[in-house]
């Protein structure tokens, strides 16, 4: 008996040893909030070295973290940079190479997927419609909040997006209903995206002459919400942050305005920073190229998770803690927007600790210790580098493959919304070889002089537009866009067959352009050529069904045509569309009384 009742003691005693070792050495709590700036460049906050930014909230973040000089996105696009983000992999491996045009494959796992898996709170507060559920990047948040449906229309067009002060509100909701178990929060905010707002109310009149820093100070007053209901709520101390941008801004340099059609620094050199409680070192910082495919491992290493199992990224752990990174970093980066904008071509470049290549029909070579505005391009002076580092591109090339989006059916609000942000919404893949295509460091002023046309043609000031359409296609007679909007013009100055001309020119080069073809079939059935009009508009609603004036007007010219039931069955179809199109139902009921 004595000898049962020491052996149950020892046992006893061996469990509580285990236990107290448990409890004193298992990995406390932690939390992660990932803060996407949408648009951002990392030379425009303070702790990055600009003198004109009001941006005390990153900037003390920067202090308590670890500051990442030279982090790189993989494209200047939101949508595929947030995947890559999300996956730890470049776009060629997740498919998606731009804006609007397919959703993330099912099968990918994300950083939400894990953590979802391994029991946290998953929540995501997105501003705007490009990361709209829909393009999959929801996949892993039990909570995906991408409601604009109570946002009212913006000044420029269909631009819509809910401001920071909106997804911070939204976000901080969420967390205090959640922060009781291990949450992944992310919040994405828009606000210094193109058009830009001076935010009198709370800068006065600070930023007349400066509205980009405007609304980078905009979203460092929302970081400091979130921030300070983590210290408030006594999370601070087990919440790993992150704030990092997807893509920069060009603002004129390169002569880009915005960004998506080159891939210099200010599109791709972003903020990165992560401060780690109990794991970062405070205020170092990280002087070599990493890209954000390196965020996810990261993150995983830090909440001493598995990794995803196929990822590009490699974890950045170690210079958290203040170890430098080992080996040569290299970084890749494309851009598909001049093709799927202009057929000009598409970009892709190459990124380590000291020289960028830049491969395009001229091939471009920076040295970026020395000419971090990569202003002189040395592609002719060292032709081994440029061969060195081709060679290299086409061997990261084949290790990562092609991977094609899921399809994704946009709605037509959600597709003039990417238009009118910039974002073509096409979906045409790039071709291999692009030497013969044209340069877009020739092409960007042409491209701007595009976007001036569109203004003045939109203010009414079409006698203004016309002459710089016809000025850009003297240029490049294949710039379809071009053709469409000069057509478009010519409409409502009613040169119909001036108009015709170009929107079937326009059509002959991208047989996609859904809206394009419409307006061709509009024009033709004003111009009382209805036989045409209906094939046009026939082919239209084949593209897009969901095109409810395609639809009306296709009605139109089938009646003329004498075909009354299939008039009524499109009139059917764009009220199923539209339920209180006016001239839709008139016109159904005067063909049903007239039976």
């Amino acid at each position: 008996m004595v000898r049962r009742g020491s052996w149950l003691i020892a046992v006893l005693t061996v469990f509580s040893v285990c236990v107290a070792w448990w409890v004193l050495n298992r990995s406390p709590r932690r939390n992660v909030l990932l803060i996407t700036l949408d648009t951002t460049r990392a030379d425009r906050l303070g702790c990055y070295g600009h003198e004109g930014a009001l941006t005390p909230v990153i900037d003390r973040l920067a202090q308590k973290g670890v500051v990442f000089e030279r982090a790189y996105a993989p494209v200047p696009l939101t949508l595929p940079s947030h995947a890559s983000m999300l996956t730890g992999l470049y776009p060629p491996e997740h498919g998606l190479h731009n804006n609007g045009q397919g959703a993330l494959p099912g099968e990918l796992p994300t950083l939400a997927t894990e953590l979802q898996s391994r029991g946290y709170e998953t929540g995501a507060f997105v501003a705007a419609v490009v990361l709209d559920h829909s393009f999959g990047l929801n996949r892993g948040f039990t909570t995906y909040d991408d409601d604009l449906s109570h946002v009212p229309e913006m000044p420029h067009s269909h631009h819509r997006y809910r401001s920071g002060e909106t997804v911070v509100d939204s976000a901080l909701s969420w967390l205090k209903r959640h922060s009781s178990k291990p949450f992944f929060c992310w919040v994405h905010l828009f606000d210094p995206h193109y058009p830009y707002l001076t935010h009198e109310n709370r800068f006065f009149d600070q930023f007349a002459d400066r509205p980009y820093d405007a609304e980078i100070a905009y979203v460092d007053q929302e970081v400091g919400r979130l921030l300070a209901y983590l210290e408030k709520a006594g999370l601070d101390g087990e919440t790993i942050v992150v704030v990092v941008g997807d893509h920069g801004e060009s603002l004129e340099e390169h002569s880009e305005r915005t960004h998506g059609m080159t891939v210099y620094d200010a599109t791709l050199r972003v903020p990165l920073i992560v401060s780690a409680p109990g794991i970062s070192q405070p205020g170092h910082r990280v002087p070599q190229a990493v890209s954000l495919v390196d965020l996810s491992p990261t993150l995983l290493e830090c909440l001493e998770q598995k990794s995803l199992p196929m990822v590009s990224g490699r974890s950045l752990y170690s210079s958290l803690r203040g170890v430098p990174l080992s080996g040569v970093t290299m970084q890749y980066a494309e851009t598909d927007e001049p093709y799927q904008t202009a057929h000009w071509s598409p970009l892709q470049a190459l990124i380590d600790d000291r020289w960028k290549y830049i491969r395009s029909p001229r091939a471009e070579l920076y040295d970026l210790s020395s000419d971090s505005g990569e202003l002189l391009n040395l592609a002719e002076k060292h032709p081994e580098l440029v061969a060195k580092y081709e060679a290299r591109l086409s061997e990261w090339e084949q290790r990562m493959g092609q991977r094609s989006a899921t399809r994704v059916d946009l709605t037509d609000q959600d597709r003039r919304s990417l238009t009118s942000l910039g974002y073509s919404a096409r979906n045409e893949v790039r071709p291999r070889g692009n030497r013969t295509l044209r340069d877009v460091k020739d092409m960007l002023p042409h491209y701007n002089m595009l976007d001036d046309a569109v203004t003045l043609m939109e203010n009414g000031s079409h006698d203004e537009a016309v002459p710089l359409f016809e000025k850009i296609l003297a240029v490049d007679d294949e710039y379809f866009m071009a053709h469409g909007y000069l057509g478009i013009c010519l409409m409502r100055q009613k040169k119909m067959d001036k108009a015709i001309f170009h929107l079937r020119r326009n059509v002959e080069l991208d047989a996609s352009a859904d809206r394009v073809r419409m307006m061709l079939g509009t024009a033709l059935l004003q111009n009382g050529d209805f036989k045409e009009a209906a094939d046009e508009l026939r082919a239209t609603v084949r593209i897009n069904p969901n095109l409810y004036q395609a639809q009306y007007n296709l009605g139109l010219a089938l009646e003329k045509l004498g075909n009354f039931d299939m008039a009524a069955t499109h009139y059917r179809r764009c009220l199923d569309l539209v339920p209180h199109f006016a001239p839709a139902r008139d016109r159904l009921e005067a063909l049903e009384s007239s039976r």
